[in-house]
């Protein structure tokens, strides 16, 4: 009988192999499933950046199908062009807004403001109440303003307020309170509010540099009168995207040489 003596280093080169062909193995197995992660994740994006501008262009098509229409309105985003073929959902409306504050866009040195104190444009319901009025006086700039409110048919009141600036001679002086209103934050109030009985509009121009006006009923109780009509859009893709378009829409803004003075 012949013993046959196997040597221990064979046994460690064989388990070196089946060592490195199980690493080469995962590595391999790595790579593949990365690419595949990497592929399904790109084409996902791709996917969802096109559906988002699909939602994009379906809110947009909705913000112009009602923009002329009347407060009230509501059209489906499904009834516009082929959206309903590509799953896109959503509505279109036409919105009036009742808040007790109101913030203007920024205005430019002796650009006037109109502020409706009463229904446009009938001019129905005239407001009755305590108006508060604050103004942002950006780096550099020390606006003015004079303010003229109408109120029943005829009957005029005139205000005029200086900040860091005495730009209209003997105006007064506004109070440096920074206040919140909205999304803006205040840095000039007038120190009395303008106590207002039956309003019908009132115009604010301003001097001496640019500023946002912001209005505000006192404590905040009464719902100041519609400035304008807000148009809200919004469409949803089968896959869950939404986008959304809000324009607000300012009613007619009066000439500055109407009714006002140069200083």
């Amino acid at each position: 009988m012949t013993n046959q003596i196997q040597n221990p280093n064979n046994k460690n080169k064989q388990g070196q192999v089946l060592l490195i062909a199980i690493m080469l193995l995962a590595t391999v197995v790595t790579v593949v499933m990365t690419i595949a992660f990497n592929s399904t994740t790109e084409t996902q994006v791709a996917k969802l950046e096109e559906d988002s501008q699909k939602a994009l262009a379906a809110a947009e098509a909705g913000i112009d199908s009602v923009i002329k229409q009347s407060v009230g309105t509501n059209i489906p985003i499904s009834t516009l062009g082929d959206f309903s073929t590509q799953g896109i959902s959503g509505n279109a409306k036409v919105l009036a807004v009742n808040k007790t504050t109101f913030v203007t866009p920024l205005l430019q040195k002796d650009e006037q403001y109109t502020f409706y104190l009463s229904d446009y444009p009938s001019f129905a319901n005239p407001w009755t109440g305590n108006l508060e009025l604050y103004l942002l006086s950006e780096v550099g700039q020390c606006p003015s303003i004079e303010v003229l409110v109408v109120t029943g048919l005829s009957t005029q009141a005139r205000y005029a307020y200086n900040t860091c600036t005495a730009t209209i001679n003997y105006a007064t002086l506004a109070s440096n309170v920074p206040t919140q209103i909205e999304d803006v934050t205040f840095q000039w109030k007038i120190p009395v509010s303008l106590s207002i009985t039956n309003g019908t509009v009132a115009f604010v121009k301003v001097y001496g540099g640019r500023t946002k006006l912001g209005f505000r009923d006192e404590g905040g109780v009464n719902n100041l009168p519609t400035q304008g009509k807000t148009v809200d859009s919004e469409a949803r893709t089968e896959s869950g995207v939404v986008k959304k378009v809000q324009l607000f829409q300012s009613y007619p803004q009066i000439p500055s040489s109407f009714m006002m003075t140069s200083f």
